[in-house]
């Protein structure tokens, strides 16, 4: 906006309003979220020497990649323990032994994965 004072002939240019780009947006629950807490996934965890790890109550070859594979995708937006540990290894899990499973479940994964970015 240019704002103009007649009298003294100064012009005055404002600058543009601040975009909030780098504002920092709370993250809304995630289904990732809502059905970890509901007890939904096969899932438990395991306390090793070597650290946490997941503890599949069922092979993860049997899985339905369709369901699971994208909730877990969408849970990589979690930020606190323990949903953010157990989409990323969940993640990491399926995909490792999911050979021929992964590549029919792409496209749904297009969406979790953009919005974790």
């Amino acid at each position: 906006a240019v704002v103009s004072t007649q009298s003294t002939g100064n012009t005055k240019v404002r600058g543009p309003p601040s975009a909030n780009a780098f504002k920092e947006r709370p993250a809304k629950p995630t289904s990732f979220r809502k059905f970890y807490e509901r007890g939904d996934f096969p899932i438990q965890l395991e306390h090793d020497t070597k650290g946490n790890k997941i503890a599949w109550k069922v092979e993860i070859e049997k899985l339905d990649f369709h369901h699971y594979l994208p909730l877990f995708f969408d849970g990589l937006c979690e930020v606190t323990h323990p949903y953010e540990f157990f989409s990323r290894q969940g993640v990491h899990d399926m995909l490792e032994h999911g050979s021929h499973k992964v590549l029919p479940v792409i496209p749904q994964l297009i969406i979790p994965i953009k919005n974790a970015l």
